[in-house]
C-alpha cells in the first residue's frame, strides 16, 4: 500500500475530536507547529476561499506560504501547498515512513496526521508564514494545536449539528475555541447571537477582537459570488492587521485576481452551462442559489448531501429556481 492510500484508509475510521493524540503526533514530529508563524482560520462558510486568498495575496508580497485546507477534491496533495504547488508524492511518503508507527501506536485519525504532516513540511521548507484552516469546529480540531499570530472567523451558520451543537450560540462556542490570548482575531459580519458569544469569548480569554467594517472593496477578485467579495474583504482585514507582513494595494490586488478555488460557484462548461458548487449546509447552497437565479431561467440541479443535512427550510428556494431537481442521499 503506497503513502498515500494508507493515509486515506485511516480516513475510514471516522472523526476524532480531542488534542490528545494530535499533542502526542506533534511530539513524535518534533513539534513543528511551535516554528512557524501561522495563521488560524475558522468558520462554517468560506474558510476555503478566505484562506486562498490570503495565502494568495500574501505571495503575490514576495513571502513563501504554506497553505494547508480540507477536503481534497480529487488528490489529498491538495491539501498542503506552498505558493499554490502540492506536496509531492514523495514528501508524502518520507513522511509517512517516518511517522507511520507513531500514527498507529497513537491511533492517530486521518486529519490529525495529514495536519501533522502539513506543520512537518511547512517547517522542513522553511515557509515565511502558514494558512491554517480549521477541519471542523475549532476549540477540539487538531489545528487549534498551533500558536497563531492571529486567527480569522469566517461567516457563522448551523452545520455539523450532531457534533458542534444545535444553535447558532453552540456553533459559536466552538469556533471561538481558536481564540488565543493577546492574539488578535479578526471576523466578519454575524448573526447577533453569534456575535455575542464571540464577543464574550474574546473577552474572557484577553483576546482582541476586530470586526470588518467595510461593506465594499476596490479590487477585482478572479472568484464568483456576492458572498466572495465578503470573504474578500475579510481576507484583506486580516492581512493589514498582520504588522509582521507588509503588503500593498498592489499585492493585494495582485492576489485576488489570481486566486482560484475550484468547486466554489465553478463554471466547468459554457455551453451548455455547467456550474459546480460544493455547498453542503444552508448557507452555502443559498448562496449558490442566488447566483444561479441571476443568469438561468431553465436549470437542472443534481443534488447529493449526507442524510444528515438540514435543509428543508431552502426547500422552497430550491424549487423556485429548478425545473427538475434530482437529489441523491448519502450516509
Amino acid at each position: 500500500m503506497d503513502a498515500k492510500s494508507y493515509l486515506l484508509s485511516i480516513e475510514s475510521t471516522g472523526i476524532k475530536l480531542g488534542l490528545d493524540r494530535t499533542i502526542k503526533i506533534m511530539d513524535a514530529c518534533g513539534n513543528p507547529q511551535n516554528q512557524i508563524k501561522a495563521i488560524q482560520v475558522a468558520g462554517t462558510n468560506g474558510k476555503g476561499s478566505t484562506s486562498a486568498m490570503m495565502a494568495k495575496i500574501l505571495e503575490s508580497a514576495g513571502y513563501k506560504v504554506g497553505l494547508s485546507t480540507s477536503p481534497h477534491l480529487v488528490h489529498v496533495n491538495e491539501r498542503i501547498r506552498i505558493n499554490g504547488i502540492p506536496i509531492t508524492d514523495d514528501d508524502i511518503h518520507k513522511f509517512v515512513s517516518i511517522h507511520k508507527k507513531d500514527i498507529e501506536s497513537i491511533g492517530a485519525s486521518f486529519f490529525e496526521s495529514v495536519t501533522a504532516m502539513g506543520f512537518w513540511y511547512f517547517h522542513r521548507e522553511n515557509v515565511d508564514i502558514a494558512i491554517m484552516e480549521t477541519g471542523l469546529g475549532g476549540r477540539l480540531d487538531s489545528v487549534t494545536i498551533c500558536n497563531p499570530i492571529l486567527t480569522v472567523i469566517t461567516t457563522l451558520s448551523l452545520d455539523h449539528t450532531e457534533i458542534l451543537g444545535d444553535t447558532i450560540e453552540k456553533i459559536a462556542y466552538e469556533k471561538a475555541g481558536i481564540m488565543k490570548k493577546d492574539v488578535p482575531c479578526i471576523t466578519t459580519h454575524q448573526q447577533p447571537h453569534a456575535m455575542k458569544e464571540l464577543v464574550n469569548h474574546s473577552q474572557k480569554i484577553g483576546c482582541p477582537l476586530i470586526k470588518v467594517e467595510d461593506k465594499k472593496i476596490n479590487y477585482p477578485i478572479s472568484l464568483s459570488g456576492k458572498y466572495q467579495l465578503d470573504n474578500a474583504i475579510l481576507a484583506i482585514t486580516a492581512l493589514k492587521n498582520l504588522n509582521s507582513f507588509p503588503i500593498s494595494d498592489e499585492d493585494i490586488q495582485r492576489g485576488l485576481t489570481r486566486t482560484i478555488w475550484h468547486a466554489r460557484n465553478q463554471v466547468i462548461q459554457k455551453k451548455p452551462l455547467v456550474i459546480f458548487d460544493v455547498g453542503h449546509n444552508e448557507m452555502g447552497i443559498l448562496g449558490t442559489l442566488n447566483e444561479i437565479s441571476k443568469i438561468e431561467k431553465k436549470s437542472i440541479l443534481v443534488l447529493s448531501l449526507q442524510k444528515r443535512k438540514k435543509i428543508k427550510n431552502i426547500v422552497s428556494n430550491i424549487k423556485s429556481i429548478f425545473n427538475i431537481i434530482i437529489c441523491c442521499e448519502t450516509d
